[in-house]
């Protein structure tokens, strides 16, 4: 896996209404949107760099939230976007269509990832190298007109038409779900993207909740909150102060 200073992206940023606001054309939205899964793996790296402090923080039991530590939140995010990668990283010339399974994991891996500072940022910069390696390959990309990706542009001489990262969001892919039984489904590239980001933004925010009310950490605001919800927010919007102990009382009607 390369480093991250061989892959930089200097317009990352911990605030993803930052990301390049997409406009009507078809390259500028599967770039605003392969960005900004970037800028939130980038913001969690970031987290664990500067919040999170020891590995104990990473596999202290919540009591808001049973079952649950830092380190899972983490590793699902992880996993998740693992799933999404897999087919195309590296880069694949089947004609076949590509597959992701959510489902499948590997048991052996899982445990570090959880529990270690360590082992959970070398697993996030792995997939933020990996991002950025699926779009420059995406764009590199050359297409038949059934839209499946014939190679590295000029090297079969075959294709259409080089339409490049907007194309390879718009390809199909079945998704596998085990429910227990196998059930396959079809969708597209940039659909399966966009739902590791909105899954990851979710698990961010319990995370959040387990790291600023638990362990008494301070996190960027924009940790763990939808872009639309910032958005609708505006520039001018204060947060509240979240560590201060909340006590809610429950009146029993019996």
């Amino acid at each position: 896996m390369s480093s991250s200073s061989k892959h930089p992206h200097p317009n990352t940023s911990l605030n993803h209404t930052l990301v390049s606001m997409p406009t009507r054309d078809q390259s500028d939205r599967a770039e605003a949107l392969l960005e900004l899964s970037i800028s939130l793996i980038e913001s969690s790296i970031d987290v664990l760099r500067s919040n999170i402090t020891n590995d104990e923080q990473l596999i202290r039991q919540s009591t808001l939230m049973p079952g649950g530590t830092l380190g899972k939140h983490f590793r699902h995010v992880i996993e998740s976007f693992r799933a999404f990668l897999l087919p195309f990283i590296p880069s694949s010339l089947s004609t076949r269509t590509p597959e992701i399974n959510y489902d499948s994991i590997h048991p052996t891996s899982r445990r570090p990832i959880a529990r270690s500072i360590q082992a959970c940022l070398h697993a996030l910069e792995e997939i933020r190298d990996d991002l950025i390696t699926f779009g420059d390959n995406s764009r590199n990309l050359t297409y038949n007109v059934d839209g499946m990706g014939q190679g590295v542009a000029g090297e079969l001489g075959i294709a259409d038409k080089k339409n490049g990262l907007a194309q390879v969001m718009e390809m199909k892919v079945n998704v596998v779900a085990i429910t227990p039984t196998k059930q396959v489904m079809g969708s597209t590239v940039g659909r399966e993207l966009w739902y590791c980001s909105l899954h990851a933004i979710h698990h961010f925010s319990m995370l959040r909740t387990i790291a600023v009310h638990e362990h008494g950490l301070e996190l960027p605001v924009e940790f763990g909150t939808a872009p639309s919800t910032l958005l609708y927010r505006g520039l001018n919007w204060r947060p509240p102060t979240e560590n201060k102990e909340v006590r809610i009382a429950v009146k029993s009607k019996l």
